[in-house]
């Protein structure tokens, strides 16, 4: 007989404590028969009750449900008289029959061979124990699995769905050698408690879970946004284009000295770095529920208004936002405009935040200008680079910049800066075969893509 847990091989990504949001927006691969899962215990600390609450309104959502999430405050905890007499006979003396049946051949082996494992990891954990206390264990797996599985695997026959459980309350051995069986069925997993994690020492179990702690210090109140079950907005392709603008090229280097620069002094690079507050990681929803692709945007006014690339924000139902010093992702419908032969979109989130001035002048730009990337390359929430300005490019009917600051995959949408912490662009592409080859949209054609909302 085949294997079949090569399925479900695991991959444990270094964790954050941003790591709720992550878990929202994990959507793993499924290539050469292998399915990507996650295992988080998450250590909430100050805030179990605001996680709690967000993992409830999340769950709550039709598309959630339909797409096989689901969250509990704890464990359920036994069956009623009647019910339990219907799992001791399932259990039939360690004969066992499941509760669950897949209609996919590889679900269905895999089933089977997961709750004979942990059954004997059970055993394994408790010595020698009496077939009572196995029994009582089979029992509430049993149990578990017909709560849970149901609500879980909406689809029985696909092995390339990605159902998602999450939970609270208080996880002993026998509530996370189940929670063990569901990520071994290629289920991501969250288990949030308060200030104490799993109330056990098995290596080889805990190894397959990655514990993350929580932020020290207690949230900032915050202000929910549009939460994800409201209307979605109209696809980028219902949407009334924006008029494409007249954009004149950036004024060139001139033979000549260049002009001076502002009197004042150029920001240090401590103080531009902290201008990251004003930059968001932006998270692409389908009509799945399902995380695609990520990006990065500007706050460009204090109005919650996000300047970003049409690429990025092209076909997402909805958006979900990342700031730092925030524990919330804060989520959006709004697209409120956009320009494809810019490559420039603006969506609006309701938090409030200060936003980064946009370059007006009066000197031109001029090649060799120091600049500040900041973005989100690779999902690593705002990176900050520095580099030059090395070239003014033309590209179809778009003006750019070209710089050297180092960007890669997920930058698109984030801030280029010059010294004195001004906008001068937004950063829309790379070269992949090319060092530090990057183009960025420029401030001119930034101030007439926005006017009316700066």
């Amino acid at each position: 007989m085949a294997d079949y847990r090569q399925y479900f091989q695991a991959v444990l990504r270094p964790r954050s404590e941003h790591a709720v949001e992550e878990f929202f927006a994990l959507s793993g691969r499924y290539s050469n028969f292998q399915k990507e899962t996650c295992f988080i215990r998450y250590l909430a600390r100050h805030d179990y009750k605001g996680v709690l609450e967000r993992l409830g309104m999340w769950e709550k959502d039709d598309r959630a449900r339909q797409s096989g999430y689901v969250y509990v405050p704890a464990l359920a905890r036994q069956p009623d008289q009647g019910a339990l007499e219907t799992y001791i006979k399932l259990y039939n003396g360690g004969k066992w029959q499941l509760p669950f049946r897949f209609e996919n051949r590889i679900l269905e082996e895999a089933f089977e061979t997961s709750f004979r494992e942990t059954l004997e990891a059970f055993q394994r954990s408790r010595g020698r124990a009496e077939e009572s206390i196995v029994r009582n264990f089979a029992v509430k797996l049993l149990f578990w699995i017909d709560q849970y599985f149901p609500r879980l695997f909406v689809s029985t026959q696909k092995i390339s769905s990605f159902p998602k459980f999450a939970c609270g309350g208080v996880v002993k051995l026998p509530e996370y050698l189940f929670l063990c069986l569901l990520y071994r069925m290629g289920c991501d997993v969250l288990y949030v408690s308060e200030n104490q994690d799993v109330g056990l020492e098995d290596p080889e179990l805990l190894g397959l879970s990655v514990v993350v702690e929580g932020p020290d210090r207690p949230p900032r109140p915050v202000v929910v946004s549009t939460p994800v079950s409201t209307p979605a907005a109209p696809p980028p392709a219902a949407q009334q284009p924006a008029r494409r603008p007249v954009v004149t090229p950036p004024p060139r280097r001139q033979t000549s000295s260049p002009p001076a620069r502002e009197s004042r002094q150029p920001m240090p690079y401590e103080e531009l770095a902290k201008l990251a507050s004003s930059v968001v990681m932006l998270q692409v929803f389908d009509d799945q529920n399902q995380c695609y692709k990520t990006g990065s945007g500007v706050l460009i006014n204090g109005s919650g208004y996000i300047l970003t690339n049409f690429h990025v924000a092209a076909g997402g139902r909805y958006y979900g936002v990342l700031l730092e010093e925030e524990t919330e992702v804060f989520y959006t419908n709004e697209l409120i405009k956009y320009n494809q032969d810019l490559d420039l979109a603006i969506l609006r989130m309701e938090k409030r935040r200060a936003p980064i001035p946009i370059y007006r002048g009066p000197e031109p730009l001029v090649r060799g200008q120091k600049v500040v990337a900041i973005g989100s390359p690779l999902g690593l929430f705002n990176t900050v680079s520095d580099g030059i300005i090395s070239g003014f490019r033309t590209v179809g009917r778009r003006s750019m910049l070209q710089f050297t600051a180092p960007t890669s995959h997920g930058s698109s949408g984030g801030a280029l800066l010059d010294v004195y912490g001004n906008l001068i662009g937004v950063i829309t592409a790379g070269f992949d075969d090319g060092q530090n080859l990057n183009l960025a949209v420029d401030y001119q054609s930034i101030l007439e893509f926005a006017r009316g909302l700066l």
